[in-house]
């Protein structure tokens, strides 16, 4: 349980941190504080005993998109002055911060509200089969990449779900292209990649 507090209140610091000292890089406040919703509301979920705990799936399915969204801001990378063509990297301090602050809080978000899907198939009482369990994972890959896609270049937020419906499930079913269609295929692809590497970690923690 500890561990859990530690957790949410190291968010809420990199949050406020982000905000309220960095220039070019505080929007990863906002994206951090995006992505951690869903890990919330999947607690929540898990942990509340009372027939309540079903308002927070739907909660979390809106919002989960957000969790592999911060893949998407690793592109800022291009940004940093840390390194030159031609394979020359630059002892640039700041540069290597800027690094950290975006790294390492996308690596533990994806990971940790990737992993709860896992959780989440075993908090509900279904006898779910491998295919099944693989088939649910595809189906939220496409979901998520789909939502991803329309955050990332027609700019909607998760939020927009809630104030203007009818624009957001416009751009989510239709507006389709050979680009649209090839990015949510290879972000699908990332994610159950990504879902692979945790259930074989988790399975190779098992054995031992």
């Amino acid at each position: 349980m500890k561990k859990i507090y530690v957790f949410h209140f190291s968010v809420l610091i990199y949050i406020l941190f982000m905000h309220f000292t960095q220039t070019t890089f505080s929007f990863m406040g906002l994206n951090v504080f995006l992505a951690w919703l869903p890990i919330l509301f999947a607690q929540l979920f898990l942990k509340l005993r009372s027939k309540w705990h079903w308002l927070f799936a739907p909660l979390w399915l809106l919002f989960f998109p957000n969790v592999p969204y911060l893949m998407t801001d690793l592109f800022h990378f291009a940004s940093l002055d840390i390194y030159r063509r031609g394979g020359h990297f630059l002892n640039n301090s700041s540069g290597w911060w800027s690094y950290l602050l975006l790294l390492l809080p996308a690596l533990l978000m994806v990971f940790i509200g990737m992993a709860q899907v896992f959780k989440l198939f075993s908090a509900v009482k279904w006898k779910w089969r491998l295919l099944q369990k693989i088939g649910g994972l595809a189906i939220l890959a496409i979901l998520s990449s789909i939502a991803v896609y329309i955050g990332r270049f027609d700019r909607v937020h998760s939020i927009e779900l809630l104030v203007h419906p009818w624009r957001v499930l416009e751009l989510l079913v239709g507006n389709w292209s050979a680009g649209k269609v090839q990015f949510v295929l290879m972000f699908s692809i990332l994610q159950l990649g990504i879902w692979g590497l945790i259930y074989f970690l988790q399975q190779d923690a098992g054995e031992e």
